[in-house]
């Protein structure tokens, strides 16, 4: 994929809801307003945390087929509505506006997880695990927590296994759109470090992620220059 690190995930119909009333379609988080104000960011109520220490509500906190997110008391949008796009309301709140309210960078990075891991609990799909191991990932690259490394590890392998030729949808120069194979995401994730521009979650030899690719039961073909854009996986035959 070509300079996708330059491109800004959309839903299906790529258009841009503004969102100056947030609160028209939030319900308030119990207890996040009485959040020390220092401990985070309010949006319209909400308190986002600023930190990247992540305490895991659970072993499989941000995989699929567990909800344990919904009830961790940390867990800023657990009262929040994360609407999935709505192709019949195209100008409708989603996921990706409440995202898009999140600040950039290390300060927004565990704000990322529990939103897209409360959007993979409500609505299990292949994009919404796939942000939430992005999400751990990028954590990992602020926090070097070898805890958060095997989470992300985990996430990246649910969306082989359970949401294997799921895909995600990106906009790029000038309005062009087009789909993304999340297998073969994944397997770029883990391979390439400009893929995310965090540091890769499998040290040393990018061999090295092939051959955990292979463990999982899969066969990754990696994508070539200078487009990237032409990777495979392939279920492992034996």
């Amino acid at each position: 994929m070509k300079n996708q690190n330059r491109m800004q995930a959309k839903p299906a119909v790529f258009k841009s809801p503004v969102m100056a009333l947030l609160g028209l379609f939030m319900l308030v988080a119990s207890g996040c307003a009485e959040r020390d104000a220092g401990d985070g960011i309010a949006i319209n109520q909400i308190i986002l945390p600023t930190d990247t220490l992540l305490n895991l509500a659970c072993a499989d906190a941000g995989i699929w087929r567990e909800t344990c997110v919904l009830s961790d008391p940390e867990n800023p949008y657990a009262g929040v509505i994360t609407a999935e796009f709505n192709p019949n309301n195209e100008d409708g709140p989603s996921k990706f506006d409440l995202n898009a309210e999140i600040p950039a960078g290390e300060t927004g990075a565990k704000a990322r997880f529990y939103l897209w891991a409360t959007a993979l609990a409500r609505f299990p799909s292949g994009e919404n695990q796939w942000y939430t191991a992005r999400a751990l990932h990028e954590l990992y690259n602020y926090n070097s927590d070898p805890l958060i490394q095997e989470q992300a590890l985990k996430a990246y392998r649910s969306n082989l296994d359970n949401f294997f030729g799921s895909v995600t949808f990106f906009e790029c120069c000038g309005g062009v759109s087009f789909s993304v194979t999340l297998n073969e995401q994944v397997a770029d994730d883990l391979y390439r470090t400009d893929s995310t521009g965090w540091v890769r979650l499998i040290p040393g030899d990018p061999l090295n992620a092939q051959s955990l690719i292979a463990e999982w039961g899969y066969t990754y073909r990696p994508a070539t220059p200078p487009d990237f854009n032409d990777g495979l996986v392939f279920v492992s035959q034996f």
